[in-house]
């Protein structure tokens, strides 16, 4: 009886190929219907022309976490602006996101339906989609920790050296994108000595296998670097002095910054009873903020989906893999609230690898529904409210209902085709900055213009303004009458997001 090719041919499919084929067909829409570069991808694109003009050293001083912009020079001696080699190196990280994620949940549940389903939830996840048109490193470090956790899980089934050093190296790797990678990499192999499948020896032989293999991978790291000429320590005293002005005015605020962030917080009378409770005040709120940034970057569908498994109970997590898993949960939660207690401030970006280690119990939720659907009268309608979700997911992810900026390109043109070639241009707009080419140092642009940058310009020069609120009041402020000559806005007069000005020489 011969063997029937239909099952043997299922069983050698790898749903993960084909996830990492549709990531990077989704990637190739942003190469070739790009949309305006966001602020933070010019200082990428600076430090890697500065790389290919005058090396690594001048590359990294620069700007002190560089490896991104290197990818993106290096890719870009293949014949790509760098702009589309930016795009190229994302989906390659979008790839591995994406395999990482699968791979994790093989080994909760390697059903084929719920291995189908992940690959869905996290092609169609909106929260991280909305990243693809972003030029940032920020999806190198989320692939790289979720790759190093599936290496980690690897390790723990196989005893492998090889899943232990690849494991050290993604985020050896991760840190150079983003340094709070150094922390997973320092503390997540102590969950090993956790691990109840092995006796309590072999789990300490498996501990001092990883441990030994994070020391020596990170040595050789150090060793690299200083060849190189570069120094760690020194990339991070860089990084500190990054947030040295948060840490001097959270831990050591003036007398009489405290009395004013108590009058703003309680009021002028209440300010003297309450101001010891600032602190506090402080704390409850920065949590409230938390949990708002991790339900946006979780997002409405999932977290509804992930509030009915709580409850319900569906899924349970082998605690071998559980106990990693809430190890990166804890540590990204803890410095995510580090962060926010320093800065005051937190993207929903930040909260991201939270979000995807999270929506890792997304697709075992939604198998277990479907499930139950079936065993019902009513399954029918329930697979059709499946494919409306869905559906809503892919439609959140790929349509874009965001204002057109054709203004931008627009100023741009408009700018360019000025005859005066030896006029200069202040801008408070990046694109504008970096397309017409007059602005030297484009990625230092800064979002708000002062008094002193206009009327420190010369007579001529054109001044092309993204006109938030503050913009509108600075341009009718009283200084600045006489002084500033309207030529011309975009998209029109009477909506002005990009307005045109030339220098009089009052």
């Amino acid at each position: 009886m011969k063997p029937d090719v239909t099952i043997i041919a299922s069983k050698q499919i790898d749903i993960r190929a084909y996830a990492v084929g549709a990531s990077l067909l989704a990637s190739l829409l942003t190469i070739l219907f790009p949309d305006t570069p966001n602020d933070d991808a010019y200082i990428y694109i600076k430090t890697a022309e500065i790389f290919l003009a005058d090396g690594l050293n001048a590359a990294f001083q620069h700007y002190a976490w560089a490896s991104y912009s290197l990818l993106i020079a290096l890719i870009s001696q293949l014949g790509f602006s760098l702009f589309t080699s930016a795009f190229i190196v994302n989906a390659f990280f979008y790839a591995l996101l994406v395999y990482s994620f699968i791979s994790i949940i093989k080994y909760i549940d390697d059903s084929r339906q719920v291995l189908f389903l992940a690959a869905i939830c996290v092609l169609l996840y909106p929260q991280l989609n909305e990243y693809r048109y972003l030029i940032i490193r920020d999806v190198a470090f989320w692939a790289l920790a979720l790759f190093a956790l599936w290496q980690y899980l690897s390790y723990t089934a196989e005893h492998s050296l090889q899943h232990a050093c690849a494991f050290a190296a993604a985020l050896i790797i991760a840190t150079s994108f983003r340094p709070e990678a150094a922390v997973y990499l320092l503390v997540v192999p102590f969950t090993v000595l956790l691990d109840k499948r092995f006796a309590k020896q072999e789990r300490q032989q498996l501990f001092l296998k990883l441990a030994s293999v994070v020391a020596a991978s990170s040595i050789v790291t150090l060793l690299a670097l200083t060849i190189a000429g570069l120094s760690f320590g020194g990339l991070l005293a860089e990084f500190v002095s990054t947030y040295q002005p948060f840490l001097a005015n959270t831990f050591n605020p003036s007398t009489l910054q405290s009395t004013e962030l108590a009058g703003a917080l309680f009021g002028e009378h209440a300010a003297a009873y309450s101001q010891e409770y600032i602190l506090l005040f402080l704390m409850a709120g920065l949590l409230v903020i938390l949990a708002a940034n991790l339900f946006n970057g979780i997002g409405g569908p999932f977290f509804w989906i992930l509030l009915w498994g709580f409850f319900r109970k569906t899924v349970r997590v082998q605690r071998h893999v559980l106990t990693p898993l809430l190890c990166f949960i804890a540590i990204n939660t803890i410095i995510l609230f580090v962060f926010l207690y320093l800065t005051r401030y937190l993207s929903s970006r930040y909260t991201m690898l939270f979000c995807l280690l999270v929506a890792l119990l997304v697709p075992l939720i939604v198998s277990r529904i479907i499930d139950s659907i079936q065993a019902r009268a009513w399954g029918s309608l329930g697979q059709r409210i499946i494919i409306l979700f869905f559906g809503y997911l892919g439609f959140d992810s790929f349509i874009s209902f965001g204002d057109p900026k054709d203004f931008i390109s627009d100023s741009v043109a408009w700018i360019e085709a000025q005859p005066e070639a030896d006029s200069r241009l202040l801008t408070n707009n990046h694109a504008i900055a970096y397309y017409t080419g007059k602005v030297e140092n484009y990625d230092e642009t800064q979002r708000f213009l002062t008094e002193d940058d206009i009327l420190s310009s010369r007579p001529n020069d054109l001044i092309a303004i993204e006109m938030y609120v503050e913009m509108t009041q600075l341009v009718s402020s009283e200084p600045l009458r006489g002084v500033l000559e309207f030529q011309t806005a975009f998209p029109s007069v009477e909506d002005q997001r990009v307005a045109v000005y030339r220098r009089t020489a009052h």
